[in-house]
C-alpha cells in the first residue's frame, strides 16, 4: 500500500493544478469582458443649479463637489454644490453649502485630509481688467458632505489664472496658468491640518512648454501636463504632452515631451488619470468646442503611447471640469454652442482596458433589444 500511494497522488495533483490554471484564466478572461449591460458612451447624470464655466471640481469622502466658475451673466458663482457619490456611481441631491470667499473663475481645486482647496484663479472685474490671483483658500468637510466656513490658506509666490492643481505625496502643487505672461513654472506647499501653512516653494524644473488653460493629470508620483493655449502666433491649441516625476522632497524631475501627440490639439479641456490610462476630454481646437475624448496607455516607465478615441461626450463642451471618484469619472458644467454655459454633468465607468462606458439602466438595456 505505502508503495502506491505516491503514484495515484501525482496525477490527482497535475488534475488539481491544470483545473485551477483553468478557473484563472476564466476568471482572467472574465475581468476581460464587461459587466452586463455595458454601454460605451457618457452617461447624463442629475445637473446641479447654478451654471457655470471655468469651474473646479474634486471628489472627496464620498462626494462630488463643483466650485468657483461664472454663470451666462458673467457674475461670478461663488455658492459651492455638491452630492453623494452613491455605490453605483449615480449622484445623489445636490445641495449648496458654504460659499468661497472670493468669486474666482479658471481655478483649480483638490481635496486632501477632510478639506478642500480653491486655488488660484481669476478675480475682480470680468474683461480686461480681470486679476489673476494669488489666494488660496479652504474649508473642512463636515461628515454629511457640507463644509464648514471657508478660510484663507496661503497666498502662491505667483498669481495663476487658469492653472491646474495636484495632491502628490502630501503635498499641493500649482502648475502653469497666465499671470501677464503664460507661465512654465510649477510651485508646491506641505499640507498639515494640524498646523499653521509652510510657504509655497517654487520648483526649480521648468516646463518645456509655457501652458495656459492647459489640462493635467497624475498617475502615482508622476505628473502629465496636456495641450494648453498657444501663446505665439499659429495654431491656438498645443496637441503635446509632458510629464515630470515628483521627488521625495516635492522637486520635479526635468520634464519629458511625450513622442506621441493627441488626435486632436486642444485648450480649456479636462484630464485625468486611472490605472495606466490617460484621458483628455472635450475643450477647444481654436475653432470649435470638442466632444471628443482620447486614451493612452501609460507604460510601466511613464512613457505615453499612441492616443486613441473614446466614446464622445454628449456635449460639446468646453471650459470644464473633472473629478474622479474609484471607478467614474464626472464630467461638470462648462460651456457648449447650444446651452450656452451648463450646469449638466456626465459620468463615464472606467472597465477593462481603460474603455469608458456605463451599465444601462433597465428600461435602456429593454429599449435595445
Amino acid at each position: 500500500m505505502t508503495e502506491t500511494t505516491p503514484q495515484r497522488t501525482l496525477p490527482v495533483l497535475g488534475l488539481l493544478s491544470i483545473f485551477g490554471l483553468i478557473l484563472l484564466i476564466g476568471l482572467n478572461k472574465q475581468g476581460d469582458n464587461p459587466p452586463q449591460g455595458w454601454i460605451e458612451s457618457w452617461q447624463e447624470l442629475a445637473p446641479f443649479t447654478h451654471p457655470r464655466r471655468a469651474l473646479a471640481a474634486t471628489a472627496a469622502k464620498g462626494y462630488l463637489y463643483v466650485l468657483g466658475g461664472v454663470d451666462a451673466q458673467n457674475r461670478y458663482v461663488r455658492p459651492v454644490e455638491y452630492a453623494r457619490i452613491l455605490p453605483n456611481g449615480q449622484l445623489g441631491l445636490w445641495k449648496t453649502t458654504s460659499s468661497l470667499l472670493e468669486g474666482r473663475f479658471y481655478l483649480a481645486a483638490a481635496s486632501h485630509d477632510g478639506y478642500l482647496y480653491a486655488l488660484g484663479g481669476g478675480g475682480g472685474k470680468l474683461g480686461d481688467d480681470n486679476v489673476p490671483l494669488a489666494s488660496v483658500e479652504r474649508a473642512k468637510i463636515n461628515a454629511d458632505g457640507s463644509l464648514q466656513t471657508w478660510q484663507h490658506h496661503s497666498y502662491l509666490n505667483t498669481p495663476r489664472r487658469g492653472l491646474t492643481a495636484a495632491v502628490i505625496n502630501k503635498r499641493l502643487y500649482a502648475i502653469g496658468g497666465y499671470n501677464g505672461q503664460f507661465l512654465k513654472s510649477t510651485e508646491f506647499i506641505a499640507l498639515d491640518a494640524n498646523q499653521q501653512p509652510a510657504q509655497w516653494q517654487l520648483a526649480t524644473q521648468l516646463a518645456q512648454v509655457d501652458r495656459y488653460i492647459h489640462a493635467s493629470a497624475t498617475q502615482g508620483n508622476r505628473l502629465y501636463l496636456l495641450g494648453g493655449h498657444v501663446q505665439k502666433a499659429g495654431p491656438m491649441s498645443y496637441g503635446d504632452v509632458e510629464s515630470t516625476t515628483i521627488n521625495t522632497n516635492g522637486q520635479l524631475t526635468p520634464w519629458n515631451i511625450a513622442p506621441t501627440h493627441l488626435l486632436t490639439a486642444r485648450f480649456i479641456a479636462s484630464a485625468f488619470a486611472f490605472d495606466h490610462y490617460l484621458y483628455i476630454v472635450g475643450g477647444h481646437d481654436g475653432i470649435r468646442r470638442l466632444s471628443s475624448v482620447e486614451m493612452a496607455h501609460i507604460g510601466s516607465d511613464g512613457t505615453v503611447t499612441a492616443w486613441t478615441q473614446q466614446p464622445d461626450l454628449n456635449h460639446q463642451r468646453s471650459a470644464t471640469a473633472v473629478a474622479i471618484n474609484e471607478r467614474y469619472a464626472y464630467i461638470v458644467g462648462g460651456m457648449d454652442n447650444q446651452q450656452g454655459v451648463l450646469r449638466s454633468v456626465e459620468m463615464a465607468q472606467i472597465g477593462p482596458h481603460g474603455k469608458l462606458g456605463h451599465i444601462a439602466q433597465p428600461d435602456t438595456v429593454l429599449a435595445g433589444k
